[in-house]
């Protein structure tokens, strides 16, 4: 009887609503040591002609992303009340990068307000609501099928 209970309470245990941790880091790793080992390269080699400005910038993409990914994952993991797929945790941690690049990029021709740091950050949140809820409103068959 003891053996049942503890079946019972394994399996009603709750499953998580996110993917396996080791995938995302992994991805986070990699992402992190290319992005910042570009930047070392840039910075350290390069004159900051057009064509290495833009591979800074692309560089910064890349380590934002892969710092920004397990936060999005902790988030997610915290706050999700149904299934999050991994191509959605990449492209909010991608969304953290664009943001880190627009801020430095408004750095640079000293424009960046606190006004503007909002605005953009407020506009990302808003654009990455609307592409949720554009998912969800995508018909699949298979989920209505009868059996």
């Amino acid at each position: 009887m003891a053996k049942r209970l503890r079946y019972n309470q394994l399996d009603m245990s709750p499953k998580s609503n996110v993917p396996v941790f080791g995938k995302i880091f992994l991805t986070s790793i990699v992402l992190s040591i290319l992005g910042s080992a570009g930047l070392v390269f840039i910075i350290f080699t390069q004159e900051p002609t057009l064509g290495p400005r833009w591979l800074f910038f692309f560089f910064l993409t890349l380590t934002a992303t892969g710092l920004g990914l397990p936060l999005v994952y902790l988030v997610q993991r915290r706050i999700a009340k149904q299934y999050v797929p991994a191509k959605v945790l990449i492209r909010e941690a991608l969304l953290i990068g664009i943001f880190t690049d627009l801020l430095l990029w408004l750095q640079i021709g000293r424009i960046a307000t606190e006004l503007i740091v909002l605005l953009l950050a407020a506009g990302l949140v808003l654009l990455e609501l609307f592409l949720r809820m554009a998912e969800k409103a995508v018909f699949r068959a298979d989920e209505y099928a009868e059996e």
